[in-house]
């Protein structure tokens, strides 16, 4: 799906507008879902464990950070992302832990018979259920060329996830999710003051929990991006009607007055025409028409035999390849 917003020249011959293209969400595991249940079956992560201190890039220890927050952050972040949309009915959150285990570092799956009755409790389609969450930094700080000093923070998380469905029909699914983020200041003349630039590591940790949570909602909702189409003009008199069907948003009005040009003795006007008439067939959501006149725009500029035509056909290619993506995905 595209949406037109504005339409610029940019050169005599040229124009480029701006268009809203809409993309499927990169996770479907929830497409059919109408309300969720996001449950928390994971443990908190030891104090001590993943938080390396390092001085001039060596190791020197490790730090204790307490983290039991972390995972709330990341479901608090994920709920409210998804409740926002409105992909979903109604979405919840359940915070308690339903992991009975003590092992951190064995992932505990929710038995069938556990999740089935959460899915009937709720009376949710489906369970986003979190059953791992591990968060592992450095922090470190070092003399530079210069003589003054420099720190930095970097953490990197990592989760598992599991989604169950009330349909018995749909298998669990289960998939990864990961971030990083980096912290740093500028050169300092001291140690001190180069690591007093840093943010408080827990709340930093915090920080990069509520992220990963809102990035693993946004695999499971569309989105729109603005990207750039261009257009030829000519003086030709159904290129330029064809234009101002355009203008206005009548796709094939457009594409019938770009079909004559396309027949026409003159070449460079056919050769628009046809580039012309594949971008309207990609507004009517038809990309196998689109890439259709695409290459056939790319034969007419070739035919030009011209530096101008050469550079066009390689815009043209650029735009197949775009096309061609989409319609992969």
């Amino acid at each position: 799906m595209l949406c037109v917003l504005l339409v610029l020249p940019v050169v005599a011959q040229q124009y480029f507008f701006t268009v809203e293209k809409y993309h499927e969400a990169e996770n479907t595991a929830l497409k059919d879902v109408r309300s969720v249940l996001v449950v928390n079956n994971a443990l908190v992560q030891p104090e001590t464990f993943g938080h390396t201190i390092m001085v001039d890039g060596e190791q020197r220890g490790s730090a204790s950070v307490q983290l039991d927050r972390s995972l709330l952050y990341s479901m608090f972040s994920l709920t409210e992302t998804l409740d926002r949309s409105s992909e979903f009915v109604r979405v919840e959150l359940l915070d308690k832990s339903q992991n009975q285990s003590n092992n951190f570092y064995s992932r505990s799956m929710l038995g069938s018979e556990q999740a089935n009755q959460l899915l009937a409790d709720y009376g949710v389609d489906a369970l986003l259920v979190l059953n791992q969450l591990v968060v592992y930094d450095v922090l470190d700080n070092f003399l530079t060329t210069n003589g003054g000093y420099y720190a930095f923070l970097q953490a990197y998380i990592q989760s598992h996830w599991t989604i169950y469905y009330a349909q018995s029909s749909q298998k669990p699914v289960s998939f990864s999710q990961a971030d990083t983020l980096v912290w740093d200041g500028k050169e300092e003349p001291t140690r001190s003051r180069a690591l007093a630039q840093l943010p408080d590591r827990q709340e930093a940790l915090l920080y990069l929990s509520s992220v990963l949570g809102e990035h693993v909602a946004q695999c499971f909702l569309p989105y729109w991006q603005p990207v750039k189409r261009y257009l030829y003009e000519h003086d030709n008199i159904h290129v330029k009607g064809g234009l101002e069907h355009f203008r206005y948003k009548h796709w094939q009005e457009a594409i019938n007055c770009w079909v004559v040009a396309l027949d026409g003795k003159d070449k460079k006007a056919a050769a628009f025409a046809a580039a012309n008439i594949a971008i309207s067939y990609e507004m009517l959501g038809d990309e196998n028409s689109a890439c259709a006149y695409a290459e056939r725009a790319c034969r007419l500029f070739g035919a030009l035999k011209t530096a101008y035509g050469r550079q066009q056909q390689a815009n043209i290619r650029y735009y197949q390849a775009q096309l061609q993506s989409k319609m992969a995905r």
